[in-house]
């Protein structure tokens, strides 16, 4: 009885954050939580702290609200999305269709990059995606976008000792060759991954930025390497444009 009453509990407590996310655009904290549920404060914090660790919500530091976790986004991807997951959709199929090449949107999991939604393009040749897909943050564009914003350290934790697992031939071995990369990335505003993950693929990514400049997800464009040649600036303009668009749309409302 007691694991259907704290299933139950945590369920609730989803679903309310969902449909405030859906709605607003942005998380709760645990008083406008318990405020919605009518229960005390110490059952809601340690709802949140034990869905937290699942990954299905995720606790702003700085204003310390809840919002929907990466795992459950993924979920939502197939049934029912919250905020970002609506805007991206469009964003994400304009993309696809102009480039001719496969878009998607994904998120920081952990030391994972995961993928929440991903349009395929009408090319006969498409580099491997999907939507729920996790890769390794060290070897790609993506992965460098989505720690761009973060304390040296706390990348280091995530990154693990050296060497780095080699994926790609051209993905980085050590901790300095990723910070390195890094660095080019927070001057420029966006990455380029040139077979660092996979034989021959080249991956595109530039930030979803919400409220304060903090990076929210990222939409990356991945396609062959064969088929990149002098299209890697208009790639990437276009990458970035549609980023910065839906940075734009998906910034809370009120």
């Amino acid at each position: 009885m007691t694991v259907h009453t704290n299933i139950g509990r945590r369920l609730e407590l989803l679903a309310c954050l969902l449909e405030h996310e859906a709605s607003v655009g942005r998380g709760m904290g645990v008083v406008s939580v318990g405020s919605r549920v009518d229960r005390e404060k110490s059952q809601i914090s340690r709802g949140l702290a034990a869905l937290a660790r699942e990954g299905l919500v995720e606790r702003d530091p700085e204003n310390l609200e809840f919002a929907v976790g990466p795992v459950l986004l993924a979920l939502a991807a197939r049934a029912g999305s919250p905020d970002l997951l609506v805007l991206a959709q469009p964003v994400l199929e304009r993309l696809a269709a102009e480039l001719g090449e496969r878009s998607d949107l994904a998120v920081l999991d952990g030391a994972q990059v995961l993928t929440i939604d991903s349009v395929a393009a009408s090319s006969s040749v498409q580099s491997v995606g999907w939507t729920g897909r996790r890769t390794p943050l060290h070897c790609t564009a993506a992965g460098r976008v989505l720690v761009c914003g973060m304390p040296e350290a706390e990348i280091d934790d995530l990154l693990g000792p050296d060497p780095l697992p080699v994926a790609g031939p051209n993905g980085p071995t050590n901790r300095a060759e990723f910070h390195a990369r890094l660095a080019d990335t927070r001057r420029d505003g966006w990455a380029v991954a040139d077979r660092e993950l996979d034989l021959d693929v080249v991956a595109v990514a530039a930030p979803v930025l919400g409220r304060n400049g903090a990076v929210r997800a990222a939409i990356t464009v991945a396609c062959p390497a064969f088929r990149v040649g002098t299209r890697l600036d208009d790639i990437v303009e276009s990458v970035r444009r549609a980023a910065a668009g839906l940075s734009a749309t998906s910034e809370p409302r009120g």
